[in-house]
């Protein structure tokens, strides 16, 4: 491999090879689209199969519903660019929510309770990045070990029990209130997306992200501060559970015990899926973003046509699979290249 090939692997984009040869082929021109493809023939069987589908209030709801879903999504996001696991990530969501709602019962300034997730989460997020670049241990066993302790603790918290009283207006009007008939919640979420997206593709720190998660040895030697970078992307991961924590409040209105290990399958389910869009064989945001409404529109159809509940558990699990799979044949491809 050449210099010049060796400087663009470290910019995490793939290198010229032999795939760019039939590039110019219809389905190589098709190949990152088809995800929106698959979007696109959902939304027309479920309105053509329903009435309700295509109605305001329902679209409205499922692009609401699925902010929490969507944060921890890009929250699951950074840990994998740099080829690791954060699986602590949905017992943190539960826990920072309780330790929210239980700082409102002596707090009343909201803007204290609602920078309480965030903090503490980035918080979570450095002990996961000590554990596993200082202390070596497998981010899979580290993030699962502090996720236990996390759910331990919001028991001790809560006692057991739910929490829905002195829960501030402020964080409730998130899924309430905003404009253009969407809540600020779903913009607040456009938000951050446009902020992850651009950090990853226009700034250096994006890109050094992409080549630790190519070589750390390779970006290590080509000067990139790997260490530091890896404990970063759990910070940020801690910080957007945090968020997604004021937004499980605002939805619910209360705090939960129980809630939160049920978000980790769709959140990797759809930053694995939103491997095969927009940049085929690499974590990215765009794509992560048009795999959740994939997996929420397709649920969301079901649904109206009137599937029992279990269905999602299965309808989950199959999606979790099949992105796996399109992950790794992604990522082969791009390897042949």
């Amino acid at each position: 491999m050449s210099a010049t090939d060796t400087a663009r692997r470290t910019d995490g984009k793939p290198v010229p090879g032999r795939s760019d040869a039939g590039r110019s082929h219809p389905l190589a021109l098709a190949r990152g689209y088809e995800t929106v493809g698959i979007l696109a023939v959902l939304v027309v069987v479920f309105a053509l199969a329903t009435s309700k589908f295509l109605t305001q209030q329902n679209l409205v709801n499922v692009v609401s519903v699925q902010t929490i879903t969507a944060v921890m999504t890009l929250a699951v996001l950074f840990p994998l660019i740099i080829g690791e696991f954060d699986l602590s990530v949905g017992y943190q969501i539960g826990f920072l929510a309780m330790f929210e709602a239980e700082i409102a019962q002596h707090v009343s300034n909201p803007a204290v309770v609602m920078l309480a997730g965030p903090v503490v989460g980035a918080l979570v997020g450095l002990v996961n990045g000590m554990l596993t670049v200082v202390a070596k241990i497998s981010s899979f066993i580290a993030t699962l070990g502090v996720g236990i302790l996390l759910s331990g603790a919001t028991q001790g918290i809560s006692h057991g029990q739910v929490i829905y009283t002195h829960i501030p207006t402020a964080i409730t009007n998130l899924s309430r209130t905003g404009f253009a008939s969407l809540p600020m919640s779903v913009w607040l979420t456009l938000l951050i997306g446009v902020i992850l997206f651009y950090v990853l593709e226009h700034t250096p720190v994006g890109r050094f992200w992409y080549a630790i998660g190519s070589s750390q040895r390779v970006a290590y030697l080509a000067g990139v501060r790997t260490n530091t970078l890896r404990v970063l992307a759990f910070v940020l991961s801690g910080v957007l559970v945090g968020v997604a924590a004021n937004f499980s409040l605002a939805q619910a209105g209360s705090a939960n015990p129980g809630y939160g290990p049920d978000l980790l399958l769709p959140a990797y389910a759809a930053a694995f899926l939103g491997v095969s869009t927009y940049r085929p064989g690499y974590y990215n945001v765009a794509g992560s973003l048009i795999a959740i409404l994939l997996l929420a529109i397709g649920f969301n159809g079901l649904s109206l046509l009137g599937v029992p509940f279990w269905v999602q558990p299965i309808f989950n699990g199959a999606a979790l699979l099949v992105a796996v799979l399109v992950a790794r044949q992604e990522t082969r491809q791009v390897r042949v290249g």
